[in-house]
């Protein structure tokens, strides 16, 4: 039988616990980027980073379960690089994991992710949790949705458990009470019976302490989850307030939109986008290459799309890469409005850094300079062609939660690009549309033998974008939009993009899917 269990976050004071717990019992591989302290004897400790791909692939070899702490415990250098680490990380081990026959994730979560609820809701593992754009939240969250996915795309069966602040008897004497805490032997049995829980898929344990005063409640009863806590902190008499952080006040709409940061400015949807704004705005167009170098070096990227100009005033071309925070925050100085159509599809590393690290980079910049529209772009995440995704149904609205499968980093690097712009915009106030598309034509032109049923003109997708910059408001903070023509194939609504942006696709591509297409 395989008992080898791989550890990440190994270099926490969790982690440590839960070796000292499992390793009479179990052979224990520890993973962090640097171990401050020695490891028991015949612990096998690896450093190295999870955004490594060969290195994740090593450490998953012969592995039965996995215990990752790393997203609430890993901090590197910097945000961009922490974050990346969650995310990218995550997605790779749960990717390496599976590939390599594990069968178990025990994920650290965190019970912070519920702060902004007020103190008198009972809140249990059924409650949507409430992210701030704060790293440790991100970080945890983002992390949960990765694990998820993978778990529903996979073999792999996932138990997340969600922590108060773990302390254990040194850490907390001479403190006040925190309600947030719970004791490291409680966290380490919430480990142990999630090791051992017959879990099927995806199952979140809620893990406070046992003390009355604790913010949150163990709710699970014990034929769901063989734990309850059981350390309180008697001996600590004084209670730490409870009252949740204020959030920020919302950043206000400008009295008018007249310069707009359009980034990804070299790529067809943006080119399609300059054409229809020009005459209407100031465009500062943003792009890793100068405009010059994508015409004189590009093609066109599908037959009939659209390719970049040379902006005259009051345009300009701006080089930037969505990558460097510094870049984009210089970019967007000034802006009324941002339209993000960034994007990068296959590389392993870099679609996570442009994707969901450049998304991050242009919402931090909207909220530093007060920007409060921010038009997102990218694809749709139902098409996954198995049981996971929807590609038996029909009638898609836009609002059913997204299914980014396993097996394309673009689509699990936009899903987390996406979630961040969500949870920007509901802390801050913001009115942020996000268009998703699939498939673009020149209607001139015929493609193939089919069209897929989320198919826009490429015209058509750029009125989409002004409707999206100009409407006056929206009924939520961040709202997700289909942006297909009306096409006959009954799969996908538009009708949501119809109502809340007044936008109407002009380009009915009947060419595409009529009798007479065929006999061409």
């Amino acid at each position: 039988m395989n008992d080898l269990i791989l550890i990440t976050g190994a270099n926490s004071l969790l982690a440590r616990y839960t070796i000292e717990a499992l390793r009479n019992t179990r052979r224990i591989r520890a993973v962090d980027v640097q171990f401050d302290h020695a490891l028991p004897e015949g612990i096998e400790a690896c450093a190295g980073d999870l955004r490594d791909l060969a290195f994740v692939q090593a450490i998953c070899d012969g592995v039965a379960d996995v215990i990752h702490l790393a997203p609430i415990y890993t901090r590197l250098a910097n945000d961009e690089a922490t974050l990346d680490h969650a995310t990218r990380g995550t997605f790779q081990l749960m990717d390496a994991a599976a590939k390599a026959g594990a069968k178990r994730v025990v994920l650290g979560s965190s019970l912070a992710l519920f702060a902004q609820a007020p103190a008198q809701f009972r809140v249990d593992e059924g409650w949507r949790p409430r992210p701030t754009p704060h790293l440790d939240d991100l970080c945890a969250w983002l992390a949960e949705l990765g694990t998820r996915e993978m778990a529903r795309s996979t073999q792999l069966s996932a138990v997340c458990l969600r922590f108060g602040h773990v302390v254990d008897d040194a850490t907390a004497d001479g403190q006040s009470f925190d309600p947030m805490w719970v004791h490291a032997d409680d966290a380490v049995a919430a480990i142990q019976a999630a090791l051992k829980h017959p879990a099927d898929g995806w199952f979140i344990v809620h893990v406070p302490s046992a003390d009355p005063r604790a913010r949150f409640r163990f709710t699970r009863t014990p034929e769901e989850f063989a734990f309850a806590p059981r350390r309180d902190f008697a001996g600590h008499a004084e209670v730490r307030a409870t009252a949740p952080p204020a959030r920020p006040a919302p950043i206000p709409p400008r009295p008018a939109i007249r310069k707009v940061a359009l980034l990804g400015a070299g790529g067809p949807l943006a080119a399609a986008t300059t054409r229809e704004l020009a005459s209407s705005y100031a465009l500062c167009l943003a792009d890793i290459k100068p405009v010059e170098e994508i015409l004189a070096t590009g093609k066109p990227q599908s037959p009939g799309a659209p390719m970049p100009e040379i902006p005259q005033p009051p345009h300009e071309w701006r080089v930037m890469d969505v990558r460097d925070p510094d870049q984009v925050m210089a970019a967007c100085e000034g802006m009324d409005a941002i339209i993000n159509c960034t994007v990068l599809r296959n590389d392993p590393a870099d679609a996570f850094l442009v994707n969901t690290l450049g998304a991050y980079n242009v919402m931090r910049a909207a909220v530093a300079h007060g920007i409060q529209r921010v038009v997102h772009t990218g694809p749709f995440m139902l098409g996954a062609h198995d049981r996971t995704g929807y590609d038996w149904d029909h009638d898609i609205v836009d609002d059913v939660p997204p299914r980014p499968g396993k097996d394309w980093v673009y689509m699990m690097s936009k899903y987390f690009g996406q979630e961040i712009c969500r949870i920007f915009a509901e802390h801050y106030g913001l009115v942020v549309p996000a268009l998703t598309f699939c498939q673009f034509v020149e209607p001139t032109m015929l493609y193939g033998p089919r069209i897929h049923p989320l198919t826009i003109s490429w015209g058509d997708a750029a009125r989409a974008i002004r409707c999206a910059l100009e409407v006056a408001t929206l009924p939520s903070p961040f709202e997700y939009f289909h942006i297909g023509t009306d096409l006959p194939h009954g799969v996908f609504r538009n009708d949501k993009a119809k109502r809340l942006l007044g936008w109407q696709p002009r380009d009915t591509l009947e060419a595409h899917y009529t009798a007479q297409r065929g006999a061409q």
